[in-house]
């Protein structure tokens, strides 16, 4: 329908003229053809334009409420980015927070490990200093007893006569004989 339309539209002033052959056209057929013709494109434009231009402006609508919607959720989604980041701030802020914490647990726990070695050490040097002192003063006793019987045996050898040697045999065989046993003068 539409290409008819615009086919007798355009047909309409080659008819005008041609009716006429050389002769000029009267004024009113003109304007006639002017009114018809505006007459016939006011009708398709009404017809059609409103149309178009309500169904444009319906898709332009359309298109803003698309991009209003989409710029709400990019904002609602960089809201939760940056709610995220700062969450991840935080976080951070917290594992520093443990790490330090965990840092000075383990060095006080080393700390006082040091301190229970350093002690077992001292109470290990102790006794093995206790345990070497008294195997010192036994062999320090064994040595001076030693000494001792060198020195009473050089006395005893020095007063010893064989009278005094014989004496002391005698007495030694006199107790014997009485069933009694010696004793030490």
């Amino acid at each position: 329908m539409k290409v008819f339309c615009f086919g007798l539209i355009t047909a309409l002033p080659a008819f005008a003229q041609e009716s006429g052959g050389l002769k000029e056209v009267p004024e009113y057929w003109k304007w006639l053809n002017f009114f018809i013709l505006a007459g016939i494109l006011g009708y398709l434009v009404s017809k059609n334009l409103g149309p178009f231009l309500a169904n444009r402006t319906k898709q332009i609508q359309e298109g803003l409420k698309a991009g209003e919607k989409a710029k709400a959720d990019a904002d609602a989604r960089a809201a939760a980015v940056q709610a995220k980041l700062n969450d991840l701030d935080f976080q951070v802020s917290l594992m520093r927070d443990q790490a330090k914490q965990d840092r000075e647990r383990e060095a006080e726990r080393i700390r006082a490990e040091s301190e229970r070695e350093i002690e077992r050490v001292r109470q290990h040097a102790e006794q093995e200093i206790e345990s070497a002192a008294k195997i010192a003063r036994l062999e320090v006793q064994r040595f001076a007893a030693k000494i001792a019987i060198e020195l009473a045996e050089r006395k005893v050898r020095a007063r010893m006569s064989p009278e005094v040697e014989s004496a002391l045999v005698g007495s030694f065989l006199d107790d014997l004989r009485n069933g009694s046993a010696p004793h030490a003068e």
